[in-house]
């Protein structure tokens, strides 16, 4: 007879359980990191979840079920070669040269696009088949999958596993005045001097326009021969009820945000099971009497193919430095110090939490930075592409980072940078910003699944301004200038033609 109480509880969690699907199929490693915690935890709240994407749980939930795309497209393990960086630009188009690989993985995304709406384990998708409460889908530069929103007629929630792309606001009705909002791909803050603003805008309005006809008219085309006539994906985009990005502002900046945005940085390390290291690996660096330093430029990037003179320049500091260092190298065959170490791959977060970890350099990745902030350990930023320029501006702004771009990497340069990093006053600041950082009113789990659960409960949100509906003109108030502009001349040209034509009675009552 006491089973029934269980039961019963077991009955009303699963009546109370909502069905949500999971749209991922980005084939990035360290984009899926960031969603996995939370879609374990909604199928541990009782939710029953479909997951589309290219890394299937290998220990999926009971009510999880997995739709693998394995095999439809390579993984975006490793594909950056820094070789492509690696030369000299003047002025602002300096901020422009990462537009060609970019732009060959918005080419590639398209092509993943044209496969997954022809894909035999896509059709019940395209179809709209099954019955769900809500669509989550992530917003990154590709809005495929919006296609398929639409198809549904449910609510949506975005995912974003980086800093605010530059479609976000006009989505949400947010500001992205250039005047004082840095585009992600910019070394800068809020704090812009007039030329920065300057820069900030051309950069704004060019990547505007390279997305809009480089990405987001090729996917209409693509799902509209698929779906037939669709609304503008754009348009589609601005119905998500709530978009949770992985940010917060101590480290990430100030926005102004409306409440359909929602900051959760740090999800990604919910109930994070710390794994052993190895016995080799754990002895090496707690032999570090000086501690040790982390090196890694994360999953996207191959770390080596640093260009050479930097790998140089990098070992002859390495060599004089009192701490070892664990770098992330892919190849074989560099001579190196007695205190450096390769390895292919790093467990980064468990090094990082390490007590002997001292410095952490790295490309400003959202998912290193967030973890460099939560274990408090200052570093060595050298951006490479994406929001990476942004995120290490803001570092370096919180007190977190020095930061180095590439293609200023020399010797001096690097252990300038390095020193300061290592300096005591630098740590001690790194681990008053992860104080702050972690001191939050709201887990980041709990706040992304509360409004998750909202927006399934009331079948959508209304929570972004109609500035969303405006376009650029109407933002700027240009349409009520050139209105009143328009006024004040019909209305001078007026009095200037009543005053030629009555001129001599005019002046005859002037002078009367």
């Amino acid at each position: 007879m006491h089973y029934w109480p269980l039961l019963l509880l077991t009955w009303v969690e699963l009546c109370l359980g909502y069905n949500i699907l999971a749209l991922l199929p980005y084939p990035g490693k360290s984009h899926h990191m960031v969603f996995e915690p939370l879609l374990q935890e909604l199928a541990n709240r009782g939710h029953r979840l479909t997951v589309v994407s290219f890394f299937p749980s290998k220990n999926p939930h009971p009510n999880r079920r997995e739709v693998s795309l394995v095999g439809l497209a390579p993984l975006n393990v490793e594909v950056i070669n820094m070789t492509d960086f690696d030369r000299s630009y003047f002025g602002f188009a300096r901020y422009f040269e990462h537009i060609p690989v970019v732009t060959k993985l918005a080419e590639m995304n398209l092509e993943l696009c044209e496969k997954l709406l022809d894909a035999e384990v896509f059709k019940e998708f395209v179809n709209a088949e099954g019955n769900y409460d809500l669509i989550l889908v992530e917003h990154f530069n590709s809005d495929c999958m919006l296609g398929l929103v639409h198809n549904y007629g449910v609510p949506s929630v975005g995912l974003m596993s980086c800093a605010i792309m530059q479609f976000t606001p006009s989505r949400v009705g947010s500001p992205d005045n250039p005047a004082y909002v840095p585009n992600m791909v910019l070394p800068m803050t809020d704090t812009m001097s007039f030329l920065e603003r300057f820069e900030n805008a051309l950069v704004l309005f060019g990547y505007e326009l390279w997305y809009e006809l480089a990405i987001r008219w090729k996917e209409q085309r693509v799902l509209e021969k698929k779906f037939g006539r669709l609304p503008r994906l754009e348009e589609i985009g601005k119905n998500a009820s709530v978009i949770l990005v992985n940010t917060h502002h101590s480290l990430n900046g100030v926005r102004e945000l409306p409440p359909s945005v929602v900051e959760v940085g740090g999800i990604h390390l919910h109930n994070r099971t710390m794994q052993p290291l190895p016995r080799e690996l754990k002895q090496w660096i707690e032999e570090a009497q000086d501690g040790f330093i982390v090196f890694s430029f994360g999953s996207l990037i191959k770390g080596s193919t640093l260009p050479a003179s930097c790998a140089r320049a990098i070992l002859k500091v390495f060599a004089r430095l009192p701490q070892r260092v664990l770098w992330k190298w892919e190849a074989e065959g560099m001579e190196l110090p007695e205190n450096v170490r390769l390895m292919k791959w790093l467990p980064q977060y468990e090094l990082l939490t390490h007590r002997n970890c001292v410095a952490f350099i790295s490309h400003a990745g959202a998912l290193s930075l967030t973890e460099a902030v939560s274990a408090g350990v200052p570093l060595l930023a050298i951006p490479i592409l994406g929001d990476q320029f942004g995120n290490a501006a803001h570092a370096k702004r919180a007190g977190l980072a020095e930061v180095l771009p590439l293609r200023e990497l020399t010797e001096e340069a690097f252990e300038a940078a390095l020193r300061k990093v290592l300096d005591e006053r630098m740590r001690t600041q790194a681990k008053r910003l992860s104080e702050i950082w972690k001191d939050k009113p709201m887990d980041p789990m709990d706040r992304a699944v509360f409004y998750v659960e909202k927006t399934a409960r009331y079948k959508g949100l209304n929570m972004s301004t109609d500035a969303r509906y405006l376009n650029r003109i109407q933002l700027a108030m240009l349409d009520i200038a050139a209105f009143l502009l328009a006024v004040v001349v019909i209305l001078g040209w007026s009095i200037v033609w009543v005053f030629r034509k009555c001129k001599r009675k005019i002046l005859w009552l002037v002078y009367k």
